[in-house]
C-alpha cells in the first residue's frame, strides 16, 4: 500500500473511537463504511477457492477486503495479492484491515476502476464476488455500485477482464445468483473461459438454487467432467449446516 493510503489509513483509525470489527479466526473485518458488508456469498467463496503458496492473486471489487484475507490465510501470507476497488469509503475499511491482519506484506491496495485497470503481469488466480443485479438501482448510493452491475462493472467486462489479466493455466473463481448462470457460461465461452469446477448453494435443503459458485479457466482442451457440488447453507433450526460449518470452519470461531 502507498504511504498516502497508509496515512489516510492511520488517520481514519485515530478518529474512529468505537467501532465493532467482525471477528474471524486470524483476521477482522472492520466494516463501517463499505456499502456491502460482510454476507454469506464472501465467505462461501473465499473457503471455497483453491490456492497455492507463492501465486500471484486480483481480487476484483475487494470491497471491505475479506476475500483477500481469506485467501491470505489459506497460505499464511505465502502470496501476493492485489485487490482492486473503485469506492473511497470501501477503501478505509480495506486498509484498516489490510493494515491489522497478520500479512500485510502480502496485500496491495489499488483504487483503479476494473474497467480502466491494465497489468503488467497475468495472475496465477483472480476472484471476484461480483455486482449481482444488473438493471436494479437501489435507494443507498454507494450499495448501488457494489450491487448494481449496470453503474460500473457488467458481467461482460468482469469475464472479459479476467480472461485478459489471467495466466494461461490460471483459474478466475466468481459467485453468481443461479438466474445468471447461462448467462455468465455464455460470456466465459465468448471470452474463451470454460467451467471447470461448480457448486450449486442452496439456503436451505426446501428451497430452490439460489447461489453458484464457479471456477473458470482458460480453453485449452476439452474439460471431460465438470465437477458439481451441492451444498446447503443452513439446517432446519436456521443454524448453519454441517456442510457450512466443515467448508468454512477454518474462518469462523
Amino acid at each position: 500500500m502507498s504511504d498516502a493510503i497508509l496515512g489516510n489509513c492511520e488517520l481514519f483509525l485515530r478518529k474512529m473511537k468505537h467501532y465493532k470489527p467482525f471477528q474471524f479466526k486470524q483476521f477482522s473485518i472492520v466494516q463501517n463504511n463499505a456499502a456491502m458488508k460482510v454476507g454469506t456469498d464472501s465467505v462461501l467463496l473465499g473457503a471455497w477457492v483453491k490456492i497455492k503458496p507463492k501465486e500471484h492473486i486480483l481480487d476484483i471489487g475487494t470491497g471491505t477486503g475479506i476475500l483477500s484475507l481469506m485467501l491470505a490465510q489459506k497460505v499464511n501470507g505465502n502470496c501476493q495479492i492485489d485487490a482492486i476497488e473503485i469506492d473511497a469509503e470501501a477503501m478505509k475499511d480495506a486498509c484498516l484491515n489490510f493494515k491489522n491482519s497478520p500479512w500485510p506484506n502480502s496485500l496491495k491496495l489499488i483504487q483503479q476502476d476494473f474497467n480502466l485497470f491494465e497489468s503488467d503481469d497475468l495472475y496465477d488466480v483472480i476472484i471476484s464476488n461480483p455486482p449481482f443485479f444488473e438493471g436494479l438501482a437501489p435507494e443507498h448510493k454507494g450499495r448501488s455500485i457494489a450491487r448494481n452491475a449496470s453503474n460500473k462493472l457488467n458481467f461482460s467486462n468482469l469475464l472479459g477482464g479476467a480472461a485478459k489479466n489471467l495466466k494461461e493455466r490460471g483459474r478466475f473463481y466468481l459467485i453468481i445468483p443461479f438466474e445468471n448462470f447461462e448467462k455468465i457460461i455464455g460470456l466465459a465461452i465468448t471470452n474463451g473461459l470454460q467451467i471447470t469446477r461448480q457448486l450449486n448453494a442452496k439456503p436451505k435443503s426446501n428451497k430452490p438454487i439460489n447461489r453458484v459458485l464457479m471456477e473458470l479457466t482458460k480453453i485449452q482442451h476439452p474439460v471431460e467432467k465438470v465437477i458439481i457440488e451441492e451444498l446447503i447453507v443452513r439446517a432446519k433450526d436456521n443454524s448453519y449446516s454441517k456442510q457450512h460449518s466443515l467448508l468454512t470452519g477454518s474462518y469462523y470461531l
